[in-house]
This record gives C-alpha cells, sequence and structure tokens, in this order.
C-alpha cells in the first residue's frame, strides 16, 4: 500500500497486538464500530483558549494508564427516551452531523450532554423560564452518581427537574472511526462546549481518573510525539484548538465532520496509524459522507458506560481513546 496522508506511532499495547496476528498469521474480522459520543470542554483564559481533559492515573490492569483524554460515553436507550427538547430538534442535528438518521444524530447530541453532566456537572439544558441553567443545585452530585452507574436515565433526570436538552449548545468537532485491527472498535463523534454563564466544572469520575484544565499547547508539550500519552483522534482535537484563539471563533468554525477512518499499516517494520490525505476535517466545502458505520437501528440493549479507560460494565472497559492509537 502506498504510503499517504499523515502518519502516527501506534501504542505499545496496539504494537503487541498487532506483532502476535502478524506473527500467527491470522487477522481477526472486523466488529462492527460502536457509536459512542465525547465532550469537548472549552473556555476563554488570560493566555488564551484552554479544554478540559482528563487523565487516567496509574492503576495495576488499566490499558493506557496517564492518556490524555476526552470524556467519552456509548449511547443509552435512555439518552433520548421521552427526552425533553428546546433548541434543535432531531432533524436539525442530522443536519450538523450529515447524517440521514434523524434519531441516530439526537443520540449523539444527548450522549455528549450527559457525559458533559455525569463527568464535569456541565448542564448544557434550558429550564421552565427557557433560560440556559445558570447555577445546578447542591444535590446534583448525588444525581450523577447515579447516572454513571445508571440507576437513571439522562432522559428521566431531566424530566423530574423540568429541563429541556439543548443541542445546540454542543458543537460537532470530529468524528473519529478507530481501525479495524482494534479488538473493540467505536465510531465516535466529538462535540465542542463551552460552559454556560454561571455554571463551573465540578470533575467527578467513577475510576482513579484526574482532570482539568489546559491549554493545548500544554497538552501536547506534556504528551510529546508518545502515542501511550495520548491518542490520535485526541491529539488531532488537541491540535486543531492549539490554533484557535477564542471560544467564539471555535463555535464559529466550519467543520467537515465526514467520517476519519484511520488505517494501520507497517512502515519499514514499524507499525503507523495512517490517516488519509483528502480527509481533513479543517476542510471546508468538501463533500460531506452521509452515511453512518453502525446499522440504522438502535439495538444496543447493554450501552455500558464508557470514559477516561474505565466503564461501569465490566465488559467494556475500554473507552475509544485507549482503542486508537
Amino acid at each position: 500500500m502506498p504510503l499517504s496522508g499523515r502518519t502516527l506511532p501506534v501504542s505499545s499495547e496496539l504494537r503487541w497486538l498487532l506483532d502476535q496476528w502478524q506473527s500467527d498469521g491470522r487477522w481477526p474480522v472486523p466488529e462492527a464500530p460502536r457509536p459512542t459520543s465525547a465532550i469537548v470542554l472549552i473556555r476563554d483564559a488570560v493566555d488564551g483558549l484552554e479544554v478540559f481533559i482528563t487523565r487516567q492515573l496509574d492503576a495495576r490492569g488499566v490499558e493506557d494508564r496517564n492518556r490524555w483524554a476526552f470524556p467519552t460515553t456509548s449511547l443509552r436507550p435512555g439518552d433520548v427516551r421521552k427526552l425533553p427538547l428546546a433548541g434543535w430538534n432531531s432533524a436539525r442535528c442530522a443536519r450538523a452531523l450529515s447524517i440521514e438518521n434523524k434519531s441516530r444524530a439526537l443520540h449523539h447530541f444527548s450522549a455528549a450532554a450527559r457525559i458533559a453532566f455525569a463527568a464535569t456537572g456541565v448542564l448544557l439544558a434550558e429550564d421552565v423560564d427557557r433560560e440556559i441553567v445558570a447555577a445546578p443545585q447542591t444535590d446534583w452530585r448525588g444525581t450523577r452518581s447515579r447516572l454513571f452507574t445508571n440507576e437513571v436515565s439522562w432522559s428521566q433526570i431531566l424530566r423530574d427537574r423540568d429541563l429541556r436538552l439543548r443541542p445546540d449548545l454542543c458543537k460537532p468537532w470530529l468524528r473519529w472511526i478507530n481501525t479495524p485491527t482494534q479488538l473493540h472498535r467505536f465510531d465516535t463523534t466529538f462535540f465542542i462546549a463551552t460552559v454556560p454563564f454561571g455554571q463551573e466544572v465540578d470533575f467527578l469520575s467513577p475510576n482513579e481518573t484526574s482532570g482539568g484544565w489546559k491549554r493545548p499547547g500544554q497538552i501536547l508539550a506534556e504528551a510529546g510525539g508518545d502515542p501511550n500519552s495520548i491518542g490520535a483522534s485526541a491529539r488531532l482535537i488537541v491540535e486543531s484548538l492549539a490554533e484557535v484563539a477564542t471560544v467564539g471563533a471555535a463555535m464559529a468554525q466550519v467543520r467537515n465532520v465526514h467520517p476519519l477512518r484511520p488505517e494501520v499499516i507497517s512502515v519499514d517494520g514499524e507499525w503507523k496509524v495512517v490517516i488519509q490525505a483528502g480527509k481533513d476535517p479543517h476542510g471546508k466545502g468538501s463533500l460531506r459522507d452521509r452515511a453512518i458505520a453502525v446499522g440504522e437501528n438502535d439495538n444496543d440493549q447493554n450501552p455500558g458506560f464508557l470514559t477516561f479507560s474505565g466503564d461501569d460494565d465490566e465488559d467494556d472497559r475500554t473507552d475509544e481513546e485507549s482503542e486508537d492509537s
């Protein structure tokens, strides 16, 4: 295969897996990518734009520990069942994602808002007076913990408190379908959002994860070229935001959400992730892929919570960020 596009190194975990498959001469049949959503919170600071990013602490048996990542979650049925909605409808969400499936589009937006609330306490919703929620109630930490363990659904939380989701507060930024060589595959839509006026980030994690505000340049400097420190999709997002001066400039960008489908190839005996040229997420005016990478039906009966290389479902303990490189 001719080498084209951008190449990035693979993580040590994926390199080991690829070496094993190559030595055995047997490659697994790729599984269908599982739809997920991720949230990238941004804010203006004195020294420029900052992003809220997490990092897994060292823990025995946890892959990709200390990797920079963004809160990521699979889609749950309760994200859209009887969902109170304001601002955009499902058709508008589908146009924003350039896909035909309106239900799936709204599902991605709702899941992104859910993980924002569960992990950071940021609520992207409006109240009965049609005002964006400014000051979350003091008892919401308990509610967020129950959301982590799936004891309560996201739509139920909104209904119980007379709130309505505001999908227009999330902006689709990048869609990433990790490589067919992964044991677990994900079709992840990353959204950016700013913290509404009056709210503050209150980080809550179900595992040993830290989170905080960082300038994109700081993240790239600390990660360097080490694929064990940051995944390919997170790197692309951080690099793209390093070029943006303010929140306003970020939200005004025209993004091409054509899905990026990286490949893994061997270059001079070294495994590389290749992102093909011509599919730059910064591109404007290019044709958009109106297909979806997963089935039309939302038939996931066990959509565990995926975030920060951990999960409340013991069978799904790998997040999208830990699988891409």
